[in-house]
C-alpha cells in the first residue's frame, strides 16, 4: 500500500523516505523542509503564510485564504484522502505551536473515524490514533503512552508491558496511560469504544497497526 506524506512548517521535521508510488503533499510551509532535502512535492496546499523559499515550480498547488476553518495540515490530510490514500505519514507537526501541535493530534483521530491510518513521526516519537475496535502491535522497547481522546474509552487491553490492563476503562481527565514500557517484546494496545492516541519512542519501537484501511490503492 502506498503512503500519502504530510509535511508541516514545524522548525523540526523527520526527514520522509519516499517510495515509488508514494504522494507527497506539502501544508504552506512544508515546501522548506522539502527543498532542503532535495525533495519535490506532488501538491502543494495553505494559506502561504509560513513558506519562506517560495513556490517550487510546475507542482500543483491550492492556495486557501488565511481565514479559514480548516488548517493547512487538515486541508493537506483530505487532498490525500480525495485522492483515495488511506495511509499517511506527517511530518513538520508537532515541536512548533503547541495549539498546532493539538489541533495535528486531533486529525489522527478524525482520520481514524473514516478508516484511516496516520502515523505522526516527530522529535523522536511516533504517534497515531485508535478507534473503536482498534488494534496497535509495537515491538522492541521502550516508553509508550496511551492517552484517551473522549470522556471515556471502554474496552481497554494492554498486554505485554510493564503495566498491563484488561478489559479497563481511561477517561479524558486523567492521564493513567503515561509512560507504560514495552520491555523487549511485543505489546498490543486494543480498545472497544471511543479513541486513543498512542505515543512510542521511534528508535526503539516498530509498530504494526492491525485494522486494514476500507481502501488500498
Amino acid at each position: 500500500m502506498h503512503t500519502c506524506f504530510l509535511v508541516g512548517a514545524a522548525p523540526e521535521a523527520a526527514r520522509i523516505n519516499v517510495q515509488p508510488g508514494d504522494y507527497i503533499i506539502a501544508a504552506d510551509g512544508g515546501c522548506d523542509h522539502l527543498r532542503r532535502w532535495g525533495i519535490l512535492p506532488d501538491f502543494i496546499v495553505g494559506d502561504m503564510d509560513s513558506l519562506q523559499s517560495g513556490l517550487p515550480q510546475g507542482v500543483p498547488c491550492r492556495a486557501v485564504p488565511a481565514d479559514k476553518n480548516e488548517t493547512d495540515m487538515a486541508l493537506a490530510l483530505w487532498e490525500g484522502y480525495n485522492r483515495g490514500y488511506r495511509r499517511f505519514e506527517m511530518v513538520g507537526a508537532s515541536g512548533g505551536r503547541p495549539d498546532h501541535t493539538v489541533a495535528n493530534l486531533q486529525l489522527l483521530v478524525g482520520a481514524a473515524r473514516y478508516g484511516a491510518f496516520v502515523l505522526l513521526r516527530d522529535n523522536g516519537f511516533c504517534a497515531t490514533a485508535i478507534t473503536e475496535n482498534g488494534e496497535l502491535r509495537l515491538r522492541g522497547s521502550g516508553t509508550v503512552s496511551v492517552f484517551a481522546c473522549c470522556e471515556e474509552v471502554r474496552g481497554v487491553n494492554i498486554q505485554g508491558m510493564k503495566y498491563p490492563l484488561e478489559n479497563g476503562v481511561l477517561r479524558g481527565d486523567t492521564p493513567r496511560g503515561v509512560s507504560n514500557a514495552l520491555e523487549d517484546g511485543e505489546g498490543l494496545i486494543a480498545i472497544e469504544s471511543g479513541a486513543v492516541l498512542v505515543f512510542w519512542e521511534e528508535r526503539a519501537i516498530e509498530w504494526e497497526h492491525c485494522i486494514e484501511p476500507l481502501v488500498n490503492i
